[in-house]
């Protein structure tokens, strides 16, 4: 049974307590994250998943537990698909937020601002901050080489969100860079005097609720430098996915989603690849970013409102991910 650590925040993007479900004081979170995860000397991969709309606490952990066990078995059937990883022992973290709203026009654009609040103006930024600083400390470093996750026996970071989480991660992400308001253009954190830079592994996004052309302009634009990622960003899209298409335009006043068409722009960072057979290796380009188009994958969903929103529990979604491992090495 995949086991999965779980991370709470408030509607402010406060942590909050696994024990007795109140907001932890910010100059106490990195001793709370530390106290509640334990990172194995053995690990060899971290997963960070982030859920997205409508998606309650048991849902959240029922989400994570099902795409990371869709990887654990695909990796056990076909080892040698991914030889750089072996042997491939992860941890997983799920970082659960309050995403629930009415299905409607209001309460999509309730939880779209929601994302943006807490990730970018709240407190979502210091806690993932302080989460990748507990890994630094206790991650093995990779030898040789700088103090990044790049080196054959290091462990590796790789953050995976679906729908808003998506949306939520690249917030986060873009404003956890800019901590160290003296220190380099990297991914760093505050909360220890000799913090350097940090950078992701992989950063995937299925189903991304975002306009298609958001990575054109602020806040967004800035995860294409190398300096704040290693990795391409990596989304899939869906014609069939109904809640980034009709329903995202009238909702956003925009073009239809990435999820739905994949990102527009900027087109000389942009390549678009299909989303492989599981038996089918992965030649990853090298722009960065590239279009995942799994139109003959993601097609339906329980929810028939969203159509093929929610369509992502596929081993072919795995082999994406663990592809994605694979080549961060």
């Amino acid at each position: 049974m995949t086991v999965v650590d779980l991370l709470d925040l408030d509607d402010s993007g406060h942590l909050l307590d696994p024990h007795h479900g109140n907001p932890v004081p910010s100059e106490q979170v990195p001793a709370a994250i530390e106290k509640h995860l334990r990172l194995h000397d053995d690990t060899t991969d971290i997963f960070l998943y982030v859920h997205g709309w409508r998606t309650d606490a048991d849902q959240a952990e029922q989400a994570a537990t099902r795409l990371f066990q869709l990887m654990e078995d695909l990796s056990a059937q076909q080892p040698d698909a991914y030889p750089r990883i072996s042997p491939f022992r992860p941890q997983y973290v799920c970082v659960r937020w309050p995403s629930s709203s009415a299905p409607t026009k209001a309460g999509y654009r309730t939880i779209r601002d929601r994302t943006s609040a807490i990730a970018h103006s709240g407190h979502a930024s210091h806690v993932l901050a302080a989460v990748l600083g507990y890994f630094n400390e206790h991650r093995t470093l990779p030898e040789p080489g700088p103090d990044v996750l790049r080196g054959s026996y290091g462990q590796y970071l790789h953050a995976i969100g679906h729908s808003f989480g998506g949306r939520f991660l690249c917030h986060a992400i873009e404003q956890a860079s800019n901590r160290l308001a003296d220190g380099p253009d990297t991914f760093a954190w505050p909360w220890k005097s000799d913090a350097y830079p940090w950078t992701l592994d992989s950063l995937t996004m299925f189903q991304m609720a975002a306009p298609a052309d958001a990575f054109t302009a602020a806040p967004y634009a800035r995860l294409l430098d190398d300096s704040v990622l290693n990795a391409p960003v990596t989304m899939t899209f869906s014609p069939h996915d109904r809640a980034l298409g009709l329903w995202h335009r009238q909702t956003e006043d925009v073009s239809n989603g990435i999820g739905f068409l994949g990102a527009t722009g900027p087109r000389e960072h942009l390549n678009t690849t299909p989303l492989h057979r599981t038996t089918d290796a992965y030649a990853f380009p090298t722009n960065r970013l590239i279009n995942i188009d799994a139109s003959t994958y993601y097609r339906s969903s329980p929810w028939r409102l969203e159509g093929a929103h929610s369509d992502y529990f596929h081993p072919e979604s795995a082999h994406l991910l663990l592809s994605l491992t694979n080549h961060a090495r």
